[in-house]
């Protein structure tokens, strides 16, 4: 009969190999959800950022446009036809048709012209 014990006791045990406690089996299942909900997140995230990206490439490709069409205005309003036609049609202002003269100051004659003409001014 004692015989018939220790089998029945060596059947009821779990062999060394293939025994995990219920503990070590909470830890490594809260370990693999823990990973699971940092991949999940992570792939949240760049879901977010791709979206985010896609918004900011769609905005820049709006200013660009519209960059270069206000560069193509300010080009057209800063035409000198332009000015030049609004100048004389607004203004009355013409080129003049003259060829204008260099004058060339003699900086000693200037100075005894400003000396007389303090003399002349205290008299």
């Amino acid at each position: 009969m004692s015989e018939e014990i220790k089998k029945s006791a060596a059947a009821k045990k779990p062999a060394k190999g293939a025994s995990i406690s219920v503990s070590k089996f909470i830890v490594i299942l809260a370990a693999v959800a823990g990973t699971l909900l940092l991949i999940v997140n992570n792939s949240v995230t760049v879901d977010s950022l791709l979206a985010n990206i896609s918004s900011l490439d769609s905005t820049n490709t709006e200013m660009k446009f519209r960059n270069d069409s206000l560069q193509a205005e300010l080009k057209r309003l800063s035409s000198a036809e332009r000015i030049t036609r609004i100048a004389s049609e607004k203004l009355g202002l013409v080129y003049s048709t003259q060829t204008l003269e260099q004058l060339r100051i003699n900086k000693d004659k200037l100075q005894e012209a400003e000396e007389q003409d303090a003399i002349d001014s205290a008299k």
